[in-house]
């Protein structure tokens, strides 16, 4: 039987809230493109639905047929409760993303069948399964990988965590959201903790300057000029960087990033990232101790040349957000106050901390697994501020409070005004910009709320 005409209803989990309720948000500030490649690599002939639960709850009841389901760490308990629901009301569930590549046997207990891996060639072989009557295997995985050449063009109005109407609001347009455009996939690295490295096996993959640029002037033609590239290292082929932010720069565009601190280490690639627009990036430190970066694998990082890096960045007015795990294994409770410091005194703008987080299908977990040192898997728990796995140097109740003081005293008034006065000379709108946001996760922080989690 033909299932052409029939619906496919997307989704793109939200995580659990501590009280066990579904987070959701009003408005945030990017949107995952995960869903809205899904829907253009869709075999003609089917109509599409995008629902993000982050924002809104998936119907309970649709009329489509086949349920798509994909999520990151913190969302794969409630991606399991989404897919638990649909397939009790007899619909055909299928999962993908690198929580479920990485745990496929996992993930198949709570679904009829897998994407793992890259999407772009497995999902169409999927799906004109699912058309010509049903699904033919349980894992669904190409050999083949897309070379990221003419990917197909973004229905940037349609994205599901926009919010067309706010554009009319400056701060909304100019300043808050971020149009996502993806620009590299991978990264050559192969850090323990690391998701990324082992989803892609630390592979590397560049799209054409060409159709980046085109990406670029269709966000201009929505009338703005900010973007988040989607990326996880968009600067690790040094030589391809440098073509695309030398021809990034007649745009005047804003961008922002994830990134290594290898940024750094080229000052004429810090300077093209800045004259290209460059004003923030999130930058995975980790530590601030060199013997925690040999433990995980990290010792290509120089943590003794963290500051002087900090410091050229800051120079060139882009923002840092310093990502930064506290409570590895060379750690005592007097690091978290270290670490602290060292943030304060070179005047980081912002930083998310995590407690040591073992990703399922990682080196670090296979690891900690072995130690005997995991202390949990209800999934709900894998979450920034949550010790999951046994420190080597502290009780677990002991890192945790030490987190959550450490993340109080990162937003305390004392903080906030020695990191950011006297501010870097070069964009200082956007040093004033960042300053009203520290404000904002203070107030949220003295509220209760997680300043990362709402």
């Amino acid at each position: 039987m033909s299932r052409t005409g029939d619906k496919i209803l997307l989704i793109s989990a939200s995580h659990m809230d501590p009280d066990g309720s579904v987070a959701r948000c009003e408005r945030y500030w990017t949107s995952a493109l995960t869903l809205v490649y899904l829907k253009a690599f869709t075999p003609p002939g089917f109509r599409v639905e995008l629902v993000d639960d982050f924002i809104k709850p998936p119907p309970a009841e649709t009329d489509a047929s086949l349920i798509g389901i994909t999520a990151m760490g913190l969302q794969i308990a409630r991606a399991y409760q989404l897919a638990g629901e649909y397939r009790r009301r007899g619909k055909t569930v299928v999962m993908g993303g690198q929580w479920v590549s990485l745990n496929p046997e996992q993930a198949l207990e709570h679904c009829d069948a897998i994407v793992k891996g890259d999407a772009e060639f497995a999902w169409p072989e999927l799906v004109e399964d699912f058309r010509s009557g049903g699904l033919k295997k349980r894992v669904y995985q190409s050999d083949e990988l897309h070379d990221w050449k003419n990917l197909p063009r973004l229905d940037l109005e349609n994205l599901p965590l926009f919010r067309k109407e706010l554009m009319r609001e400056a701060v909304y347009r100019d300043y808050y959201f971020q149009f996502p455009i993806l620009v590299t996939r991978g990264c050559p690295f192969a850090c323990d903790y690391c998701s990324v490295a082992e989803f892609h096996r630390s592979g590397y993959r560049m799209r054409p300057v060409g159709d980046v640029l085109r990406d670029l002037r269709d966000v201009q033609a929505m009338g703005s000029r900010s973007v988040l590239f989607m990326d996880d290292n968009p600067v690790a082929n040094r030589s391809y960087a440098k073509e695309l932010f030398r021809a990034m720069r007649p745009l005047e565009m804003r961008w922002c990033s994830q990134c290594t601190i290898q940024i750094a280490q080229d000052r004429e690639l810090l300077e093209l990232a800045a004259d290209s627009g460059c004003f923030l990036l999130s930058i995975g430190f980790e530590t601030i101790k060199q013997a925690n970066l040999s433990d995980i694998n990290k010792n290509w990082a120089k943590a003794g040349e963290y500051a002087e890096m900090i410091r050229e960045i800051r120079e060139r007015g882009i923002q840092i957000v310093a990502l930064i795990m506290l409570g590895l294994d060379d750690d005592t409770p007097e690091d978290f106050d270290r670490t602290l410091e060292f943030l304060i005194e070179n005047k980081v703008s912002m930083a998310k901390f995590h407690l040591p987080l073992p990703y399922p299908g990682t080196p670090f977990y296979s690891r900690m697994e072995r130690e005997g040192r995991i202390l949990t898997r209800d999934w709900n728990a894998y979450h920034y501020g949550n010790a999951v796995i046994r420190p080597l140097k502290m009780s677990p109740e002991a890192a945790m409070t030490k987190y959550w003081a450490t993340y109080q005293d990162f937003f305390s008034m004392r903080s906030i005004l020695r990191r950011f006065f006297p501010p870097a000379r070069r964009n200082l709108h956007i040093s004033m910009h960042y300053l009203l946001a520290n404000l904002a996760f203070r107030k949220l922080q003295r509220a209760g709320t997680h300043p990362y989690l709402f």
